[in-house]
């Protein structure tokens, strides 16, 4: 007995629920009583973070390769909120400007190719996913009725903190799944540790936590409406975790940070919210 209570409340187990304690209350405050503008930085500078830590994988990217596309993720990242048409345009610009920082240096033609691939993929992946993220919070308020605990807030925060609530908690139901019950592998060329168990687990989880968000945070979802929300959101937030793994395991990479104990990089926490986002955001578009 005491081996198995060894292994479950392992070392990074207690990391990973002390990180969660203390940053959940500060996401649940954030969302619901915070200024938009702040958290709209704190979305410009997560998905900084993600960036950085995404361009750090690679020997062939420079230091200052890594600022530049740090600082030009973050741009894409809140352009929604600082313009009309700030993603577009901003997607637009960055092949552009990135093409010509990589020019400067023209002597090892292959080296600045590969620095301007890494570069454009880091831009379009976390930068132009992430301003998913600030979309979402700055939507246009719509009424609503919470529950009186929760008192009134605007639609677009309560949306996306569901939304990261629906992927954290498929992120947290796959791990215990997958830590009692995993027996058959999902992915093992990307992610070895994966099961199907605690894939299946992960929805689950999702699709819950889904339905619950439809009773207290965005009353507009109806119950077929939330449950299929869940589920397709949990789908591909999982498929955003095995993009990162894909990445880590090209580049010879365990995590993509150490931020977060018990969790990595920023980008090991978020990698399932940047996939689920666009589809998110769709929603609210197709909903309003």
């Amino acid at each position: 007995m005491a081996p198995a209570t060894h292994r479950f409340w392992s070392l990074t187990l207690l990391q990973r629920v002390a990180t969660g304690l203390v940053l959940a209350p500060l996401l649940v405050w954030l969302l619901l009583a915070g200024p938009l503008p702040l958290i709209v930085v704190v979305i410009g500078v997560a998905g900084a973070l993600c960036a950085h830590e995404l361009l750090g994988m690679w020997p062939v990217v420079t230091p200052r390769d890594r600022w530049m596309g740090t600082l030009l993720t973050a741009l894409v990242v809140v352009s929604p909120w600082l313009l009309d048409h700030g993603p577009r345009l901003m997607m637009i610009l960055s092949p552009v400007l990135i093409l010509i920082w990589c020019l400067r240096q023209p002597d090892d033609l292959p080296a600045a190719s590969r620095r301007a691939m890494v570069l454009l993929l880091t831009v379009a992946y976390v930068g132009g996913l992430a301003s998913a993220m600030t979309e979402i919070a700055a939507f246009p308020d719509l009424p609503t009725a919470t529950a009186p605990a929760l008192g009134r807030f605007r639609f677009g925060p309560a949306a996306l903190l569901s939304l990261m609530a629906i992927v954290f908690a498929g992120d947290t139901g796959a791990y215990f799944a997958g830590r009692f019950l995993g027996r058959h592998k999902l992915y093992p060329l990307v992610s070895p540790k994966k099961t199907i168990e605690g894939s299946i687990g992960g929805l689950a989880a999702s699709i819950g936590v889904a339905y619950l968000a439809s009773l207290w945070l965005i009353p507009q979802l109806g119950t077929v409406e939330a449950l299929s929300l869940g589920a397709i959101c949990g789908m591909v937030a999982q498929i955003g975790d095995l993009a990162e793994s894909m990445f880590k395991r090209a580049s010879g990479t365990k995590d993509s940070g150490t931020l977060l104990p018990g969790h990595g990089g920023m980008l090991d926490r978020l990698d399932g919210v940047l996939f689920a986002a666009p589809i998110f955001l769709a929603w609210l578009l197709v909903r309003s």
